[in-house]
């Protein structure tokens, strides 16, 4: 019984410190700046030969060269600003010519998922901003391609081009250009994804099992394939670490990254995972066809095998702090799978993980997966209040009893 206590006391305080470490790299990524950036400059504006910082927001360099009588002259500027993308702030280097024309993008800096950058840069998105005029407002929805896949990327880069150059317009140019007004969206997407939560909670209070098939398999096709807007422990990383979208141009953004754990916590059940999960309705169909009855013959080396997912998902906020880039947590293969990008072992990953399914029932859930801890912390701390309130009744009964 003492090494049982014993053990326990060395178990608590493990998980303290591994606690405490957690927030307090979450904790750098509030009050500690970032480093400066890399310089840039010469890249969007190759014809400067020297470059004078005459403003700070946002910050705007003024591109100078010297003539053979070693006269300087301006030839242009650099501006840097940022916008939200999938998975926090993307800064970004403009360059812009004295006829007030983008010369040159770079991406200086930014927090989202590597392939989604790496499928925008392939793209050669950032090549259709070259030679337009600082004045347009290079909306996503009109003037600028989106980017399959990366919509939220490649929506945050157009908006931080068009804050930067904007802003020149008005500060070097004199020109009266005003931003916007950012249009509250409200389209197919977000009917389709308000219409899954109603029936989803419909079939869960009111046990109408048959729901469930229904509204995993709309998701699979909905909010896997279509829209590519899954739980992603990415997307909480990014909470986490005070990156806030817009909710007028992300309302499902706030649906289920807000929304879902506040209804799970409410009703107490984990929903997404069971009724909303395009990745987890996806392995249930691999496992009916496969047949998904296998079962490790040990049943402790299977208990021991589903601590796994409580490791990688601490490992990758660890990480996704310390780098201050909620994409390195972002290492779930349905990105790659919806997304249709990702690096090479995402892409070996991903191909393991659904035959692996198809005889061992939500496999990637039940070892791997950290939307399934996320949603397990919620519930666990949802016992620990009632918990806390019933003993808290019982001994106030105790004394009015006395």
């Amino acid at each position: 019984m003492t090494d049982i206590k014993g053990k326990n006391k060395i178990e608590r305080i493990f998980l303290f410190l591994a606690l405490m470490a957690l927030l307090f790299t979450l904790g750098t990524n509030w009050f500690v700046a970032d480093s400066d950036l890399l310089k840039l400059e010469g890249k969007v504006l190759p014809e400067a030969q020297s470059f004078e910082k005459i403003a700070l927001s946002p910050l705007i360099y003024e591109g100078k060269t010297k003539d053979q009588n070693g006269v300087e002259e301006k030839v242009g500027y650099v501006v840097i600003d940022q916008a939200m993308g999938y998975g926090g702030p993307i800064k970004m280097v403009i360059g812009i010519n004295l006829q007030g024309k983008i010369e040159g993008t770079v991406i200086a800096n930014h927090k989202d998922t590597p392939s989604f950058i790496y499928g925008i840069i392939s793209k050669k998105y950032l090549e259709i901003f070259i030679g337009k005029s600082i004045t347009e407002p290079l909306s996503i929805n009109q003037d600028i391609d989106r980017i399959t896949g990366a919509t939220y990327s490649s929506g945050g880069i157009a908006k931080a081009i068009s804050l930067g150059c904007h802003a020149v317009a008005r500060t070097q140019f004199g020109l009266n250009v005003t931003e916007e007004a950012e249009p509250f969206r409200f389209g197919l997407k977000e009917i389709f994804v308000v219409s899954l939560v109603i029936l989803m909670l419909i079939g869960v209070c009111f046990k109408y099992s048959k729901l469930r098939w229904v509204t995993l398999s709309v998701s699979l096709v909905i909010i896997g394939f279509q829209y590519n807007t899954p739980i992603s422990l990415a997307n909480v990383c990014s909470l986490l670490m005070g990156n806030f979208p817009s909710v007028k141009a992300n309302l499902v953004w706030y649906i289920l990254i807000i929304g879902i754990p506040i209804i799970t916590f409410i009703i107490g059940k984990n929903v997404y995972c069971f009724w909303l999960c395009p990745f987890g309705a996806l392995q249930e169909i691999t496992a009916k066809i496969g047949g998904g009855k296998f079962k490790c013959p040990n049943k402790s080396i299977e208990a021991k095998a589903t601590q796994i997912k409580y490791g990688l998902a601490y490992l990758a906020l660890l990480g996704a702090f310390i780098l201050k880039s909620p994409s390195f947590a972002g290492y779930e293969p349905f990105a790659t799978l919806f997304g249709r990008q990702g690096v090479g072992l995402q892409w070996f990953m991903l191909p393991v993980v659904l035959f692996s399914s198809l005889f061992i029932s939500r496999f990637w859930c039940r070892f791997f997966c950290p939307v399934m801890v996320m949603n397990e912390v919620i519930l666990l701390i949802r016992r620990s209040i009632r918990k806390i309130h019933r003993e808290k009744g019982d001994f106030k009964g105790t004394l009015v009893e006395r």
